[in-house]
């Protein structure tokens, strides 16, 4: 205590003996930085000041760019001058109200004549080209100048023109501002209380002064005022002192817009009062300061003493909590990083597993291929069952781990509801058929026909649940269910449903449903394959999308699995009757044009012949040949010499993208008054405004819808090349001749040999050729969509499809072998379009997975997949050829 008590007389004294130095200390520091401190604010005052005086002047500056802008173009466009005195007397009482008094309008002189603004008529004598505002500006050479104060003819004051020549460099319209604004702010200039401020153009001519009378008059008629105005030359900015009146002044000085000196000055007898007024409330601060420290050192040390033994009471109970939290951290450390062991350990080893998965069942399809023992083909297709089914196992466990990791993300995306739900019956119907289970599926007619959202995972959940059902079940049927809930804030509620009749879950056993790796009733499944994930997969995507799986089941009798689903609608027209004959609808839907085209110029450009055949196919519905272009250089060398209504440019192309070609046009001054409409495969979020931002007047997604086609031309052609076909006759009429000349699209018009598929493939387009693609698992009613319902031109497109699929696939592999992921990307994104036009569903989304991990440069992932999606290519195109 003694000890305690002793070391707080030690600290007082020091304090004191430090406090006392510091005084000491700060009255030096004060002298030696009064001079500073003054500088410094001096300075900041005419900074300041000169700041607003800018200001004032650049709204001024401003409003007359504006309007001489306007002016100028006017003038190009052959205004009148009544329409020009017009617009500035109309600007002038817009703009009287940012100045008030200091305002007279805005006047000029246009093709010789004088206009103004306010209505002012100039004298008979009144030359304005001889005044110096005209000089001025017109020596400025179409930049903004300020002129010279002068006496203004109209009002006989002194003023401040701002002025601008326009383009043709005769004609200038001009701005006047009164002194009255730039005098108020001169008059209120003080630093400290101290001082006068004026301000004083290059040639030393008095602008503005706190004493009135001499604004106008010469600076520098005196020596001394001589000398001082030398000195202001000299400085520019900053400060100096110098003999004032026969008084030591300090002297601030800052230019303005290089053409005016801004000037203060301030006796230094006023300058330096403050620092001695405030040496000495240093010195009282300080004694207080001391007091108070004196005082809470006092207060503190009772305190302490009672806060010491609060404390020792504390520490023992703050030691265990440490104790037990460090215990809880180790375990929880040991838990992670045995999970995270697990994860890595799993994902590491499916790639790696993965890989020669690939390479076997890539040779075995060139067994498959090319033996002719069927016993060898027989052991061969049982090796494709089995590794399809292993490599399926695997990217199960690839796709848990990476949710386990966080690295799954969700990738919305537009989607027609229509071929959604088709690629999903596509998938399950055989393994039902094989199973003798019947297949029943209900789409609520008002499910809107495009939505927005991540297919691909929507897609997953679901037929994870429509898979478990066909595994389970041994008979009877299974039930696949999308019901519309409702549309709220432009999302619609699906509820989608899958029941079964198959052997049930015990309700002990519901909750080990979503458990990684657990598979129910084991005994009696032994025999059914999978990996126990995929409850747990569903439940986890679910989770991400904001929806729970809901699950009934009884024991022996079958199961129900459900959720409910919120998706951004993106065309909210329902799809109808999914059951209805979609043929004939289609076709139906493809006869209903509105529209004929007559006499219209378009330009369609894309690197795809395929995709070029298609799009040309249906502008010819609508009665337009359009312009074949196979490149960016190619459109450009062709609107060098030709005039288009619209130009259809694809986005992804080698060389010379869209964006670029655009580019280029817009530089030349190619476009013209054509409408430039992107053509894209990236339906993506945010597209729409990404190519509005890159200049084009729209886009239009691939595969062409034939109704988004035809919102388009009504768009943009010329009115008077749209007609309106007025009954449903008239239409079918239309329509018939149409599809005529469809047909006769000829090579030269799409830069291909339109001989590959003639009339020898007589038996392929024959009415079984739709039954057989979709046995192959292609979604024809999508594909004749995009076709235009022409179901020959869809067959002949499909031919196209699989004839030009192997010199793709080499081509991928060089571009992957050597790295370059852009012509990569490229090249996938045309396969993915096309794969979507034939309605190949599963090959388009392997496609655009492959796209995107070009995009991002993601080597892994291609390598680990680009031969499984190319042999699945490769086998679509060689059944294709083979029909």
């Amino acid at each position: 205590m003694k000890g305690r008590r002793n070391s707080l007389v030690i600290t007082l004294t020091i304090t004191f003996v430090l406090m006392a130095l510091l005084v000491v200390f700060t009255s030096r520091l004060i002298f030696r930085t009064a001079f500073t401190s003054v500088e410094e604010l001096g300075n900041d005052r005419t900074t300041a000041i000169s700041a607003d005086l800018e200001n004032y002047l650049d709204t001024a500056k401003s409003v007359l760019w504006l309007a001489a802008d306007t002016v100028d173009h006017m003038v190009a466009n052959g205004a009148t001058d009544e329409e020009i005195v017009e617009y500035i007397t109309r600007e002038s009482a817009n703009t009287e109200q940012q100045f008030d008094e200091s305002y007279t309008g805005i006047y000029g002189v246009i093709g010789g004549n004088y206009v103004d603004g306010v209505g002012w008529t100039p004298p008979d004598d009144y030359d304005p080209t001889t005044r110096d505002w005209y000089k001025t500006t017109i020596a400025g050479g179409g930049d903004v100048v300020i002129v010279s104060p002068y006496v203004d003819a109209q009002t006989g004051n002194v003023i401040i023109s701002v002025g601008r020549a326009l383009s043709d460099g005769k004609s200038a319209l001009a701005l006047d501002l009164t002194l009255s604004g730039v005098q108020e702010i001169v008059e209120d200039i003080q630093i400290n209380g101290y001082g006068y401020g004026f301000i004083l153009n290059n040639d030393g001519l008095i602008i503005a002064h706190h004493d009135r009378d001499k604004n106008g008059l010469d600076f520098g008629v005196t020596a001394e005022e001589n000398k001082l105005f030398s000195e202001i030359e000299g400085k520019k900015k900053g400060s100096f002192t110098a003999t004032v009146d026969g008084k030591k002044c300090t002297v601030f000085v800052d230019t303005i817009m290089d053409q005016w000196y801004l000037v203060i000055v301030t006796k230094n007898s006023d300058l330096y009062r403050d620092p001695t007024y405030l040496l000495i409330i240093s010195i009282i601060i300080n004694l207080v300061v001391f007091a108070l420290i004196s005082v809470f050192y006092l207060l503190g040390y009772r305190s302490e003493q009672k806060f010491n033994a609060e404390m020792e009471e504390l520490k023992e109970a703050e030691r265990r909590k440490d104790y037990e939290a460090k215990i809880l951290k180790l375990e929880k450390s040991a838990a992670d990083s045995a999970n995270k062991a697990k994860s890595n350990f799993l994902a590491d080893m499916s790639h790696e597993i993965r890989t020669p998965i690939n390479a076997v069942l890539g040779m075995n399809e060139m067994i498959l291929h090319e033996s002719k023992e069927e016993a060898t083909l027989g052991y061969a297709t049982s090796i494709k069952s089995a590794g399809t089914t292993l490599l399926s196992i695997i990217n199960t466990i690839l796709d848990f781990s990476k949710i386990e990791d966080g690295r799954m993300h969700l990738v919305p995306v537009e989607f027609e509801t229509v071929g959604f739900v088709n690629g999903l019956v596509n998938s399950i119907n055989e393994r039902a058929k094989s199973k003798g289970l019947y297949l029943e599926v209900n789409v609520d007619d008002s499910v809107p026909s495009v939505l927005l959202g991540d297919d691909v995972r929507i897609s997953q959940v679901i037929m994870n649940l429509l898979t478990n059902a066909v595994k389970y079940t041994e008979k009877g049927s299974i039930l696949f269910n999308i019901t519309n809930l409702g549309v709220e804030d432009g999302k619609v509620r699906l509820l989608v449903m899958v029941k079964d009749t198959g052997i049930g879950i015990r309700p002990e056993d519901i909750d080990k449903l979503s458990v990684s790796f657990e598979r129910v009733d084991e005994r009696r499944n032994r025999n059914i394959e999978g990996t126990g994930l995929g409850i747990a997969i569903v439940t986890k995507l679910l989770d991400m999308m904001g929806s729970k799986l809901q699950v009934k089941s009884e024991y022996g009798v079958g199961s129900e699995f459900s959720f409910e689903l919120p998706v951004e609608v993106v065309n909210p027209e329902p799809i109808g009757a999914y059951k209805a004959d979609k043929k004939n609808s289609i076709k139906a839907s493809a006869n209903s044009i509105g529209i004929k085209v007559n006499d219209a110029k378009v330009l369609l450009t894309d690197d795809n012949d395929m995709n070029r055949k298609v799009a040309a196919n249906l502008l010819k519905l609508f009665g337009i040949t359009p312009v074949i272009c196979s490149s960016g250089g190619e459109t450009i060398d062709k609107m060098w010499t030709e005039e288009f209504d619209i130009v259809f440019l694809d986005h992804m192309m080698p060389e010379l993208d869209g964006i670029e070609t655009l580019k280029v046009l817009r530089s030349k001054q190619l476009m013209g008054s054509a409408k430039i409409i992107a053509l894209t495969a990236n339906a993506v979020v945010g597209a729409r405004e990404q190519y509005m931002e890159a200049g084009f007047d729209d886009y239009l997604s691939k595969p062409i819808d034939l109704a988004e086609l035809e919102k388009m031309l009504k768009k943009y052609l010329p009115k008077g090349k749209v007609e309106l076909l007025g009954n449903e006759q008239e239409i079918q009429e239309t329509t018939t001749v149409e599809n005529e000349a469809v047909s006769e699209i000829s090579a030269h018009d799409l830069g291909e040999n339109s001989d590959n598929y003639g009339t020898e493939d007589a038996e392929y387009c024959s009415g079984s050729g739709l039954e057989k693609l979709r046995e192959l698992g292609l979604d024809t009613e999508s594909g004749l969509t995009y076709c235009g319902g022409d179901e020959d031109f869809y067959l002949e497109i499909v031919g196209d499809y699989g004839a030009s699929a192997e010199d793709k696939i080499k081509e991928l592999a060089g571009y992957l072998s050597d790295g370059n992921f852009t012509e990569y990307k490229i090249l996938i994104h045309s396969v993915k379009s096309s794969s979507k036009t034939i309605g190949a569903m599963e090959l388009f989304k392997k496609a655009r997975a492959l796209e995107q991990a070009a995009g991002e440069a993601n080597e892994e992932y291609l390598k680990a997949n680009h031969d499984a999606v190319m042999n699945e290519f490769r086998e679509l195109s060689e059944k294709l050829k083979t029909m």
